[in-house]
């Protein structure tokens, strides 16, 4: 079952139309129908919001999973899961414009890092070519 199909379920269960839901949510209720249908999916805040309105856990709501597992490499594969959704949701939902001022970000932040190494490298007294020697031991 996908998303869709679970969120339609859960919507026909509180006898709502997908007009009411898309009041509850605070979105339109085309958006209602393009999640209904797998065609897009809603931001985290409203899945969340989602998952203790109709009280279930986000879990059920992505994935249909209905019980806990308490099995560590299970959570820890769900957790790597959730950490990827909410980061492709966050950079489908970015602009053209927002999407290179964040890669921007990136690229500056990286040079920061590596002046900050050789910053490190040549206040500690080491010379460059003796440090990578070191490291590539």
């Amino acid at each position: 079952m996908t998303f869709g199909e679970r969120l339609y379920e859960l919507r026909n269960k509180k006898n709502l139309s997908q007009e009411e839901l898309a009041e509850v949510l605070d979105v339109s209720r085309q958006s209602i129908s393009k999640w209904e249908n797998d065609k897009a999916y809603p931001e985290m805040t409203r899945l969340l919001f989602m998952s203790d309105y109709f009280d279930v856990s986000l879990d059920y709501l992505m994935r249909g999973i209905e019980k806990e597992d308490n099995d560590e490499k299970t959570l820890e594969k769900y957790k790597t899961k959730n950490i990827l959704l909410v980061w492709n949701n966050f950079l489908s939902n970015l602009s053209k414009k927002q999407k290179i001022l964040f890669m921007l970000l990136y690229i500056l932040i990286i040079c920061a890092l590596v002046a900050l190494i050789i910053s490190v490298i040549y206040l500690g007294g080491y010379e460059i070519g003796k440090f990578i020697g070191y490291l590539t031991k």
